[in-house]
């Protein structure tokens, strides 16, 4: 029987999984952390909230601008700023349209893949938690630092090749609690405020909390240095770096995110890559030939998911 396993739930795995199912092929989603999304994340402060992944989102497709259009009819999605390509946001965090897009979907979170085998004609991924799931088709789509370690410690005849040209910058991303209302811009986003400051966000402007707390990005030369150094020592610098442009004294907490793989330096122009028989690589990194951006963002891991699960499709008639 036809069995799909999507490694990873952010936006390219769920709706290459949505995709799938619809069309009446069973499939399951792994991910190791708590919450679907991936960089669609929101993260609770307080009696507050704030996006501190993926802020928003374009549409450059009539394709994406369709399922658009339906997560604004179910009221997950609205307008937040601009009119040459609208910036949409989801009206109670990005998180909450990641959960909105699983809620039909097979599920299983905090599952880290380690290693993929391939025997009696299907596939055998073996998670950190000594669990086995079978799947007879797989798609992947963590970034490919990610893929190529699992590769790494598999028995796989997989090229990679194509993998390794993908490069990945990463950033630090401050998560500050303020005691005071602030407004930054007209919509609650202020860009490249100081040197080392890529951009900060509002999120009671933005009207996701209740309380004012921003999520302050650190550029990306300011994020390689920085990278892996302890938490504490990571705090106290952005502490110093952000004062003049939030106030120290306004500052209530601040927490911190890291994501290694934050933003892809050399894109592909090929929506999956399939690096065995039935065993693709999809995200936001895959851009489809037509796509003029030059620049990975949500619409790309949608578009690539729904042309992954497409190829499957295809070889399913």
């Amino acid at each position: 029987m036809r069995r799909v396993g999507v490694v990873g739930a952010g936006m390219a795995g769920l709706t290459a999984a949505a995709e799938l199912q619809k069309a009446g092929i069973e499939v399951f989603l792994l991910d190791k952390s708590k919450s679907v999304g991936g960089r669609m994340a929101t993260r609770r402060v307080g009696d507050g909230k704030a996006d501190h992944g993926a802020q928003f989102f374009t549409v450059r497709s009539d394709e994406f601008q369709q399922a658009v259009n339906k997560w604004i009819g179910d009221r997950e999605v609205k307008k937040w700023f601009g009119d040459h390509h609208p910036r949409y946001q989801s009206i109670n965090g990005m998180n909450a349209l990641a959960k909105y897009l699983a809620k039909d979907l097979c599920v299983y979170m905090n599952r880290k893949v380690q290693t993929i085998d391939f025997q009696n004609g299907r596939y055998q991924l073996y998670t950190e938690e000594n669990e086995i799931f079978e799947a007879t088709d797989i798609i992947l789509t963590p970034p490919s630092p990610q893929v190529i370690e699992v590769l790494n410690d598999s028995r796989l005849q997989a090229d990679r090749s194509i993998l390794n040209t993908l490069k990945f910058s990463p950033c630090l991303v401050a998560i500050v609690e303020l005691y005071t209302e602030m407004l930054y811009g007209d919509h609650g986003q202020l860009t490249n405020p100081s040197g080392t400051i890529q951009r900060i966000v509002n999120h009671e402007q933005k009207g996701i909390s209740k309380t004012p707390v921003l999520s302050v990005y650190m550029n990306k030369d300011w994020s390689e240095k920085h990278f892996d150094e302890p938490e504490h020592e990571l705090l106290r610098a952005i502490k110093n770096e952000i004062k003049e442009s939030v106030g120290a004294n306004y500052i209530k907490s601040i927490q911190l995110k890291k994501w290694r793989y934050a933003e892809v330096e050399q894109v592909l122009h090929q929506p999956f890559t399939e690096i065995m028989p039935s065993l693709l690589v999809a995200g936001d990194a895959f851009l489809r030939r037509e796509d003029q951006t030059n620049h990975s963002r949500l619409e790309s891991a949608y578009l690539s998911g729904k042309s992954a699960a497409a190829e499957l499709m295809e070889k399913n008639i």
